[in-house]
């Protein structure tokens, strides 16, 4: 059903408001079409306002009254106001963010007979009644109309600042988009007094290369660099010439600061020009006062698949500059489904393609890794590179589902005194856990895997889907892969981030009474519902040899098989 079906008496208000403004004399005529098969309504009115006959268009929405109707000139792209948008419809004192359920057709009517008056009135001497602008645009509003976007970071401008007068070479990266071309301004030519400047804040990956096509200087109002950037009709070899001796070549952008504020053009061919509107940076604080302690800590990340590539990010952006990456796989388009990476990585190693993707993130990153299989079949040698580095991590962070790689990086924090945290995803997506092991507060992360295992097999527990996968941390490293989806994947993701960064910043005030939490996220084998969160207590658990019963086990497996041959 449509809105004025569903509301009859709305309908028969529109009718009876907008006949009552018709009683007044003012509105001469009111045709109103309903088209059966689309729903819409409009009212065709003509009425009288700033000393004109006024042939207008009420246009209702679908969704009428939660939305306002428009007003609109009839007949083809009449300006009738300073305050009208674009597409002709009149940007009134009753519009999309002042609209309540409680006005109607007829106050929009009364706005616009408002606005039109005031604007014909002419003063003693002779100016034009002017409406105040109420415009509130946010600035992503504003640049809807920009096609050509411009970033300098402060500290670009403030090493500017720091040379004084003359002109620079701007380097610039540019990334193109459908509604919009951005360049970044990444860096400032040398001289014999200033060293080369690059910004050390923006990633060298970001964006195409444009060598040799910026210019960049203080300006002066009045100065030929100014002229450049404000005359209306210069041609561009001439703006180009104020800021170069380097002939035109029919591709530039030349900016100037004046005062602060940044005036940028760019030169193209056959004397096109137009101006580049500058993106306004913003330094604003959202990361927790918290987070500062993780400043300077070392992460290691086991497995850069689905859930390690999203929690790596996410400790990036909260403050994580130093990462140890170990995987072996390549990524493939199937695994675009759930990991952090896209179509750019696929075919690189994912440690690789993690790496760059952090250094997107924040240009200081540094990125160390290890592109093998923790667990299987390498030289000594090469596996010790791998457990050396894992000894001067803060935190190791294993997400690989390696039962194999699990065991050698329990080792190392056990033996080195390293926290370790690990999470699992389990197989169909209804859940998963989180898990930590802090040496001298929790038993080995093995024994607390143990301890995990067993809960799972709680007597009176009922079986899991045959999916689920429960145990697919200890299984063999070539069994298929789990299947979930990527929100089951960031769910898990996100609390095992936190999980990571609250033990980075240390064992006292810990915010997790519990060193494992089964988490439910529907309705499914345990879980009653979704986010239904089973805590597990190991504080009871003491580290065993449990590495090395499973060594001897194996052992006497293998002897056995000998003796039988």
């Amino acid at each position: 059903m449509y809105w004025y079906e569903r509301r009859p008496r709305r309908m028969a208000h529109e009718r009876e408001v907008l006949e009552s403004l018709r009683r007044e004399g003012w509105v001469k005529s009111i045709e109103w079409d309903i088209a059966a098969k689309t729903g819409t309504v409009h009212a065709d009115i003509d009425f009288e306002a700033g000393g004109e006959l006024r042939q207008a268009r009420l246009e209702y929405p679908f969704i009428y009254p939660s939305a306002p109707p428009r007003l609109l000139p009839r007949i083809g792209e009449q300006r009738w106001s300073r305050h009208q948008w674009g597409t002709g419809e009149l940007c009134l004192q009753i519009r999309a963010d002042t609209w309540l359920k409680s006005f109607d057709g007829a106050g929009v009517l009364r706005s616009a007979r408002h606005l039109l008056d005031t604007e014909a009135t002419i003063d003693e001497v002779g100016r034009r009644g002017e409406v105040p602008s109420e415009h509130r645009f946010t600035e992503g509003q504003l640049l809807r109309w920009e096609y050509a976007r411009l970033v300098l970071t402060d500290e670009l401008l403030a090493e500017l600042q720091r040379r004084g007068p003359g002109v620079w070479v701007l380097d610039l990266r540019t990334s193109s988009f459908d509604q919009s071309c951005v360049s970044l301004g990444v860096g400032i030519s040398g001289s014999p007094e200033h060293a080369r400047w690059t910004d050390p804040a923006i990633p060298s990956s970001v964006g195409i290369q444009k060598d040799g096509v910026g210019r960049i200087a203080m300006v002066e109002t009045g100065d030929p660099r100014f002229r450049a950037l404000t005359s209306r009709d210069m041609p561009c070899d001439e703006r180009w010439a104020a800021f170069s001796s380097i002939p035109f070549n029919g591709y530039g952008v030349v900016v100037g600061v004046l005062d602060g504020s940044v005036l940028a053009k760019f030169l193209g061919k056959d004397n096109h020009t137009h101006n580049i509107i500058k993106v306004l940076m913003d330094k604003q604080q959202r990361s927790p006062a918290r987070n500062a302690v993780l400043a300077g800590k070392r992460c290691a990340i086991l497995g850069c698949g689905s859930m390690g590539s999203k929690v790596a990010t996410s400790l990036a952006r909260m403050g994580i500059a130093d990462f140890f990456l170990v995987d072996s796989d390549v990524l493939k388009p199937g695994n675009l489904v759930r990991n952090e990476l896209d179509w750019a990585e696929v075919g690189a190693h994912k440690a690789e393609g993690l790496a760059e993707r952090l250094k997107r993130i924040n240009a200081q990153v540094k990125v160390d890794g290890w592109v093998n299989h923790l667990g299987g079949q390498t030289s000594v040698e090469t596996l010790m590179a791998c457990l050396t580095a894992l000894k001067e991590c803060d935190l190791i962070i294993e997400t690989t589902g390696s039962g194999q790689g699990f065991v050698y990086a329990s080792s190392v924090s056990e033996d080195k005194g390293i926290p370790m945290v690990w999470g699992r995803v389990f197989g169909g997506g209804f859940g998963g856990y989180i898990a930590r092991s802090r040496p001298g507060i929790e038993a080995s992360a093995l024994d607390v895997r143990e301890n995990i295992h067993q809960w799972f097999h709680t007597p009176g527990f009922p079986d899991p889907p045959p999916d689920a996968g429960i145990d697919y941390a200890a299984g063999p490293d070539d069994q298929p892969p789990m299947i979930a989806d990527d929100a089951d994947v960031s769910v898990i993701s996100a609390h095992l981030t936190q999980f990571a960064a609250d033990a980075l910043r240390g064992a006292t005030g810990s915010e997790y009474p519990d060193s494992v939490y089964v988490i439910g996220l529907r309705k499914e084998w345990l879980f009653e519902q979704p986010f239904d969160v089973r805590p597990i207590d190991v504080s009871g658990i003491r580290t065993s040899s449990i590495a090395e019963e499973d060594e001897e086990a194996t052992a006497d497996m293998r002897h056995a098989g000998e003796s039988g041959a």
